[in-house]
């Protein structure tokens, strides 16, 4: 495709001089190479564009109908490359970002890149499901976990604590555990993955020897949050989701000496590409400066 064009390209300026050895100074091509270009378009199309002698060259009628279509071909070819040049080197267009439904976490810290750039639109698609950025077209993710895509160009941002809660109200009606065992008694809200299926693991000393109870099984963080509030049971939540409730005491931390591993990382993912636009760079730059 790219040679056609370039033959095209060399048999219009010749048709628009009239000489081969003028087409060729125009073009930076010696005239053996540009009589070469256009004798092998005219195999191609399967006709004589060109009468040719040793003193002028012109048009046949069938060169005359195809130049027609040569510079109609040409100019379009232009517009895409316009139309690619601002896509590239303006921020106007529209961005796709997968991001971790992650209560208070990740929505207002877009508030910023929304303002400075209102001429971007931008689809948010919050699901922890793994997606496809290739497949479906996203132009970032900020994803949860240990084990970021291979496939994919990753950026550390920090990590997430999560910590045990209940309610005042649970706590005074089914007392306050004290060790790991002893929530073996107690009615415990667990969290399924959306992406996985898998339910949560609490990360508690002996987990694998305990048998905790699976009470409550939801895939939703708020509902989780809401459950917890209303004194159903005991949760397993982020820090950052539940933070006013901490503060205003409406939840209350459990354990918190007993549970080991509490963070999760953080990461920014983004297609390996070529080259990007540039709403891409500026949307990658500014998740790569966020701080957890």
């Amino acid at each position: 495709m790219i040679d056609s064009l370039s033959a095209i390209s060399v048999f219009v300026k010749v048709a628009q001089v009239g000489s081969f050895v003028s087409a060729g100074r125009a073009l930076g091509l010696s005239a053996s190479a540009v009589g070469k270009r256009v004798t092998s378009l005219e195999n191609s199309v399967g006709a004589q564009l060109l009468q040719r002698n040793t003193r002028r060259i012109s048009l046949t009628y069938e060169g005359e109908c195809f130049l027609n279509h040569a510079l109609r071909i040409l100019e379009e070819v232009d517009q895409i490359q316009n139309a690619m040049l601002v896509s590239t080197e303006s921020a106007v267009g529209r961005l796709k970002i997968s991001v971790a439904p992650i209560p208070n976490l990740f929505s207002e810290r877009f508030n910023t890149f929304l303002e400075e750039h209102r001429e971007i639109e931008v689809e948010f698609d919050f699901s922890d499901r793994f997606v496809d950025l290739v497949g479906e077209n996203f132009d970032a993710a900020l994803r949860v976990g240990n084990d970021p895509d291979g496939n994919l160009r990753s950026y550390y941002i920090g990590d997430i604590q999560s910590v045990l809660v209940a309610s005042p109200d649970y706590l005074s009606q089914h007392g306050q555990p004290e060790s790991a065992e002893e929530l073996t008694t107690h009615t415990l809200i667990h969290y399924r993955s959306r992406n996985t299926g898998m339910i949560q693991t609490w990360p508690l000393p002996g987990i694998k020897s305990l048998h905790l109870p699976q009470s409550i099984i939801c895939n939703d963080i708020e509902t989780r949050i809401k459950l917890a509030l209303n004194g159903n049971g005991i949760a397993y939540l982020p820090n950052v989701s539940i933070k006013e409730h901490l503060e205003s005491g409406s939840l209350c931390t459990l354990l918190e000496d007993k549970i080991s591993d509490t963070s999760t990382p953080i990461y920014v993912v983004w297609p390996y590409a070529h080259r990007y636009s540039l709403r891409q760079r500026l949307l990658i730059d500014y998740l790569k400066r966020f701080k957890i």
